[in-house]
């Protein structure tokens, strides 16, 4: 009722005003029109009269015109302009109260040019005869509006249901984000801190490790709800994963540990723990995430019900090499040698009642389409293990593989969270960074941040930035400050909201990188060595490999120091490593539409000033850009020595 009574008061009050307006406008409009009416039957009656009345035959005027006066009039009365006595029909009618009655005056004329005044037929009639009809046709306009008001009302009121219901969602998914947000911190700081917890009792140290993965759960569970939210209803949308694209994996190990534990609850005794340590960080492989989800899945499922009512099933993530390895581990009663060597082929199972064989072949089968394998290790009375091993992908452009600190210039570290400026503070304490002359600068609010870059401009210029995304209470973004700031190009973004597709293209278009904040723990940091940047003979920066190759050949045969980059994203990475002597040739139409011509731009204001084009196409075409030293073509500029 409380959600219906809004829309309805709002529907009664404009109905009712409706029909006020509509009951007065009825009246006037009634009331005119009689007017009129009179008007013109008071005309028409008057000429019938003119000829007795100026003839003065009132005996003629009472016999023939009391009967049509009487049947639309009150009455008539003729007023002489000669000054004889007033005449009216029926006889003896005086002037009648003007509240209840109006006249209708009609002007006789001795003549046809209406020059000669005879007198004046006044016709009373009563003002409120209309009024009645009035009323009649509005109480049939509300009749018939009635139909309508109930159901524009069923409308309004379900309107305001879903609104309620819109309003609630919007507020449960803003408090599902902030509260997920505002665990995840801390979360980062007790991951920092669960690395030093050897001095601990084991017991003490597995009590810690589940309590964190319970809280890390609440966090993952609500940040899940509120991507589910933003995929249906909002632009916020977690960027789609491309099959055989490079995937963050701890992100989805740690997702999919989450759903298993809510999954297993119900069994007080069976524990699911995984173990993401720094080694675990920054490694991706090419796979569908979907389908190594339900891989994965699949082989935690059995893990568990290999188990008696207790047990232990760890998930470990860690890198070999060139490859990547998820181990899914149990301490269950194991599998025989003899079982063991024909799992995996189709139709084989083993401990598992009604079960078909089909899981585990259909994970082999799978990892082995993604260019990896999957091995199952087991022993009597001591559990299990599968470990699924996959090639190492590259890492994205926008993902931070490790901070690479230069001596002496500084960071600044922006986040609303206290927790995280000290994970921070002690992860940069960790590897001395005061003895190489680096200051770590902590704001926590934009007008900080802001007031500081403003007070020394050119000290802002030369930063590290490590910047939160959300900032609570503010409408600023860490991604809107760094391009008010233009410091784009130096901005780390560390965030949970990396895979959203409006975080990920705008931090792309600032050529900004991110770490999710989860990892922000793990990230490996060192410091470069106080060594002179090298100059290189050229570097060149081209989307297409056999004219890098090319280079690289003529480089070789020339003896000439060379480097090449497929992206500009690539080469802002070893910049810093690289001298400002060095000249530069970028590729004027760089990969998924990429303007060379403007890119380098952003490689002159990091100091380089020997920067040219190599393209095909004319030099006139880019006259506007007056820092190029010059517009050459796809030959590499020693092919002239050889």
């Amino acid at each position: 009722m409380n959600m219906k009574a809004p829309p309805l008061n709002n529907l009664l009050r404009k109905f009712l005003v409706f029909q006020l307006l509509t009951l007065v406008a009825l009246v006037g409009l009634t009331v005119a029109f009689t007017g009129h009416f009179k008007n013109r039957l008071a005309g028409q009656l008057t000429e019938a009269l003119r000829e007795p009345l100026i003839s003065g035959d009132i005996r003629s005027v009472s016999t023939q015109m009391s009967g049509p006066i009487s049947r639309d009039f009150r009455g008539a009365v003729w007023v002489p302009k000669n000054g004889d006595a007033p005449f009216s029909v029926p006889i003896g009618l005086g002037p009648q109260n003007i509240l209840l009655y109006r006249t209708a005056a009609v002007p006789i004329y001795f003549d046809e040019q209406s020059t000669r005044l005879a007198g004046q037929l006044l016709f009373y009639y009563s003002r409120w005869t209309s009024i009645p009809t009035a009323i009649a046709i509005w109480l049939v306009l509300i009749l018939i509006s009635i139909p309508v008001v109930r159901r524009e009302n069923a409308q309004l009121a379900r309107e305001y249901e879903l609104r309620l219901k819109f309003e609630l969602k919007d507020s449960q998914a803003s408090l599902a984000a902030q509260v997920a947000h505002d665990i995840r911190s801390p979360v980062a700081a007790l991951d920092t801190v669960l690395k030093d917890l050897s001095q601990l009792p084991e017991e003490k140290r597995v009590m810690i490790r589940g309590a964190v993965g319970r809280i890390r759960d609440i966090a993952n569970n609500l940040l899940e709800q509120n991507r589910k939210e933003a995929r249906g209803e909002s632009g916020h949308e977690p960027a789609a994963a491309v099959p055989g694209s490079a995937q963050l994996l701890s992100n989805i190990v740690d997702s999919l540990i989450t759903e298993k534990r809510l999954q297993f609850r119900a069994q007080i005794g069976i524990e699911i723990d995984s173990r993401l340590d720094p080694s675990s960080y920054g490694l991706f492989a090419a796979i569908p995430p979907s389908e190594f989800k339900r891989v994965l899945s699949n082989l935690i499922n059995n893990a568990v019900e290999s188990l008696p009512e207790k047990g232990l099933v760890t998930v470990q993530l860690a890198a070999n090499g060139d490859s990547t390895e998820i181990r899914v581990q149990d301490n269950g009663k194991g599998i025989p040698q003899d079982v063991l060597a024909r799992l995996g082929q189709r139709g084989e199972t083993h401990g598992k009642a009604g079960g078909s064989g089909l899981g585990l072949y259909h994970a082999k089968t799978s990892v082995g389409s993604w260019g990896g394998s999957l091995i199952i290790d087991s022993e009597l009375g001591k559990g299990t293990a599968v470990t699924i091993r996959l090639p190492r992908a590259r890492p994205p452009e926008w993902f931070v593989s490790g901070l690479v600190l230069s001596p002496g210039a500084p960071i600044v570290v922006l986040d609303d969270d206290a927790s995280i400026h000290q994970v921070w503070q002690g992860r940069f304490e960790s590897v001395h960074v005061k003895d190489h002359g680096v200051e770590v600068l902590h704001f926590s609010t934009p007008a900080e941040l802001r007031s500081w870059a403003r007070t020394d401009a050119r000290a802002a210029k030369d930063p590290l930035y490590l910047l939160d995304y959300e900032l609570v209470g503010y409408r600023d973004t860490g991604l809107s400050l760094a391009e008010e700031l233009g410091i784009g190009a130096r901005t780390i973004l560390v965030t949970s909201r990396y895979e959203e597709k409006g975080v990920l293209a705008d931090s792309l278009r600032l050529k900004a990188r991110l770490i999710p904040k989860s990892l922000a723990g793990f990230v490996p940091i060192r410091i470069k060595k106080d060594e002179v940047p090298e100059r290189l003979d050229a570097v060149l920066i081209d989307d297409d490999p056999l004219t890098r190759m090319t280079w690289t050949m003529a480089a070789t045969r020339s003896g000439k120091k060379f480097q090449s980059f497929s992206t500009v994203a690539e080469f802002f990475k070893e910049a810093p490593a690289i001298s400002h002597e060095t000249p530069i040739y970028i590729d004027a139409d760089l990969a998924d539409g990429v303007n060379g011509a403007q890119e380098s731009l952003s490689v002159r204001d990091l100091g380089f000033q020997d920067i040219h084009l190599a393209t095909g196409h004319e030099a006139a075409r880019f006259a506007a850009y007056k820092h190029l030293r010059g517009v050459v073509g796809k030959e590499p500029p020693w092919s002239q020595e050889e």
